[in-house]
């Protein structure tokens, strides 16, 4: 996140930068890494993913532009301000207030879709895994979250915060691993075909 701290050092005074921490454990399990990153914009935490829910987002990170009146002006999707055209498109937005090309092109009018049937009962385990993590039944919050894969498989959001729980180590000792993650999406996905 040094790229948005660069960025929000820059333009801070003409546009608001938000980080929002998706983390079923709580906010005590992604402060430190919120602080270890060491913004100085706002940070807020999704425990029960409303964000997600609301603009279909499976995935994380990803940026959300929203202008004043608080309505979508780029496509809901994966950002990464050290690469590409993004900082440039920001910039221009923020600068002169017409929304880039790019940015129009796209597909921010669509509207966001409702779950279905079975992202809704995942929905359910997911909020009843954080139900069972406040409680301190840990197991039991895992199984919910593997149930609730099983009914969305490509909810990283939800194999993210089974394997964070499952293997901290993977996720909170220092880098998080990649190639682990690769790993074990294959494996479950061949769990999934049996």
């Amino acid at each position: 996140m040094p790229g948005w701290q660069a960025f929000y050092q820059e333009y801070g005074e003409q546009v608001e930068v938000v980080v929002i921490a998706q983390d079923a454990q709580g906010a005590e399990v992604a402060r430190p890494w919120v602080e270890k990153a060491g913004g100085t914009y706002r940070a807020l935490l999704d425990q029960h993913n409303a964000i997600g829910k609301a603009y279909n987002v499976k995935f994380v990170p990803v940026g959300i532009f929203v202008d004043e009146e608080g309505r979508l002006v780029r496509s809901v999707g994966s950002v990464n301000i050290d690469k590409g055209t993004l900082r440039g498109e920001l910039v221009e937005w923020i600068t002169s207030g017409a929304i880039p090309g790019a940015w129009r092109n796209g597909d921010k009018g669509a509207k966001p879709r409702a779950l279905t049937a079975d992202e809704q009962e995942a929905d359910a385990k997911f909020q009843r895994a954080i139900a069972l993590l406040k409680q301190g039944k840990r197991e039991d919050a895992i199984a919910e979250l593997k149930r609730a894969y099983v009914l969305d498989p490509k909810n990283w959001l939800i194999r993210k915060q089974l394997w964070a729980i499952e293997n901290p180590g993977m996720f909170y000792d220092g880098k998080v691993d990649y190639r682990w993650q690769k790993e074990q999406m294959a494996r479950e996905d061949e769990e999934l075909k049996k």
